[in-house]
Formats: structure tokens, C-alpha cells, sequence
């Protein structure tokens, strides 16, 4: 009986495990978009994932989250943090694209901290209670003893859409063949009459997009806090094991990552937040690349 009991909580642990680092691949995808196509380490990402979790919730609170408005509820959260991204865009990181990486930084961390201020502000501080998931998403699978929730479900699924739809993006259009020849020589790609000031703004709304999506649908698991935010030190993990720049690389490391700290939680509870960074690590030892990074 206990090595059921055992083999049950391991197979509850993996599955919520992978809910989890579906959420973070929402994140890290955004991130590694960024990466890729502007070289920019853009840590206000995280900010832009906690206003998509609050952004959410005021719509919830004006619209309700019945099954019928549930999408245009996610979808109207994520396209007001696209726009917020793209006043980030404009405003502050197309200046400075040319400048240091010390300097992106900084300017990255101050947008984390003042998005995540004003939250705190508007919320009280101390964080808001969700109405939660849309009726649909409400039940739960039983293993045994163990259960768990739709949303788990739910997240993998969205993930696997992500990554799908921006390996199409990127591997089978036309503006996915702009976006990669804009990393490697985006003066040669103006001269050939793109705008690449304005590609560069759209891959930026892109992963705000990305953000605020992966912000409304984190929601679903009760609150949001001000403290949301500091997932994106979790998603930079991810995009540093994955390789960063690599989409399929970001999807995996994601995987990963929450299998690994869900187990932690089984293995070494106080510390198992010490195993993430122990896989990276490891990986940076085996490949200092990442898993699907290239080698420079």
C-alpha cells in the first residue's frame, strides 16, 4: 500500500509538475522571444506577467468569468498588456538597443519595480483573492488518492499551442524568416526595404502578449500578488538552460524545471528550489550553451 500511495503522489507530483512549467513556458517564451530577435534580457517581462494576472481580475470583476466570456476576458487582459508593451517598446527600450547590456538592464529592473509598485498600490499590498477558474476548469482528476485540477490540464494545453503556433511563426512564414534574418543582420534586412524598427516593435508586443496570457491564466489558481512578478527570475532559468534564443529549447528546460521542483518538494521540501538551480548547473556544465542553444 505505501508503494502505491508512493507511485501516486510521484505520478501527481510529475503531471503538476508539468502544469506548472507550462505556465512558465508562457513566460520564458515571451523572453526568449525578446532575446532572440532584439538581444535585450528584458527582466520587465515579469512586470508585464503580473499586470496581465491583475489586469484580469479588474475584467473578471467587471465582466464576471462565466464559460461563455471566459476567452474574451484572457484575450482583452492580454491585449492590454501588448499595449502596454508596446508603449515600453516605443518609450524607453527602442533607445537603447545600441547601448550596453548593463544599461538594458537597469532599465529593465526599473520597469519590474515600477509596474510591480503600482500594482502593490492599487491592491493594498498584500494581494487580491481571483474568482478563480471559469466553471469548466473547476473539476479535478483523481489518482487514487492524489488529485489534479483541470487547470494543470488546461496549461499543458495552452503551452503546446504557444509553442506550436511560434515554431510555425517563426520556421513557415514570411515574418518569421524577417524576424530571424533581423538577428543575424538587421541592416542588410532594412536595406532590403523591411521596417525593422517596426518588426521589432511587433515581436516586442508579441511577448507582452505572452506575458499577459500566461498572467490571466496563472490567476485561475486564486490571487495575485505583487510578488507574481518574480517568476521571471525562474523563466530566465529556463531560457538559460534551454539555450538562449531557442524557442523548442525554452519549451523543454520549462518541462524541466517544474517536474523537478514539484519532485523537490517530495525529496527535499525546505530546499527544493536548491534542485532547479542544480540542473542548471549541471546543464551549463555538460553544455554551456544549453540544451538547444548554438554554440558561438
Amino acid at each position: 500500500m505505501m508503494l502505491a500511495t508512493t507511485f501516486q503522489d510521484y505520478i501527481t507530483q510529475i503531471i503538476g509538475g508539468i502544469g506548472a512549467g507550462s505556465v512558465l513556458f508562457l513566460v520564458a517564451s515571451g523572453l526568449t522571444l525578446i532575446f532572440g530577435a532584439l538581444r535585450v534580457i528584458n527582466f520587465a517581462h515579469g512586470g508585464l506577467y503580473l499586470l496581465g494576472g491583475y489586469i484580469t481580475y479588474e475584467i473578471q470583476n467587471a465582466l464576471g468569468f462565466s464559460n461563455a466570456i471566459f476567452w474574451v476576458v484572457i484575450l482583452l487582459a492580454s491585449l492590454a498588456v501588448a499595449l502596454c508593451g508596446l508603449g515600453l517598446e516605443v518609450g524607453f527600450f527602442r533607445p537603447i538597443y545600441r547601448r550596453t547590456v548593463l544599461t538594458q538592464l537597469i532599465v529593465a529592473f526599473g520597469f519590474a519595480f515600477i509596474i510591480a509598485g503600482i500594482v502593490r498600490y492599487q491592491i493594498g499590498g498584500g494581494g487580491t483573492t481571483t474568482k478563480g477558474a471559469p466553471p469548466f476548469l473547476r473539476g479535478h482528476v483523481n489518482f487514487g488518492v492524489q488529485t489534479v485540477t483541470y487547470t494543470k490540464f488546461f496549461y499543458m494545453g495552452m503551452a503546446i499551442l504557444v509553442a506550436v503556433g511560434l515554431w510555425v511563426l517563426l520556421y513557415r512564414t514570411d515574418l518569421g524568416r524577417m524576424i530571424r534574418a533581423a538577428v543575424s543582420d538587421p541592416e542588410l534586412l532594412a536595406l532590403s526595404g523591411v521596417n525593422v524598427r517596426m518588426l521589432f516593435t511587433g515581436v516586442f508586443m508579441l511577448a507582452a502578449f505572452l506575458a499577459g496570457l500566461a498572467g490571466g491564466v496563472s490567476s485561475f489558481e486564486g490571487s495575485v500578488s505583487p510578488t507574481d512578478g518574480d517568476i521571471i527570475i525562474r523563466a530566465f532559468v529556463v531560457v538559460v538552460i534551454g539555450g538562449l534564443g531557442s524557442i523548442s529549447g525554452a519549451f523543454i528546460a520549462s518541462m524541466l524545471v517544474g517536474v523537478f521542483e514539484a519532485l523537490g518538494t517530495l525529496w527535499v521540501p525546505p530546499a527544493s528550489i536548491a534542485i532547479v538551480y542544480a540542473v542548471l548547473v549541471l546543464v551549463l556544465v555538460v553544455r554551456p550553451q544549453g540544451l538547444r542553444g548554438v554554440t558561438a
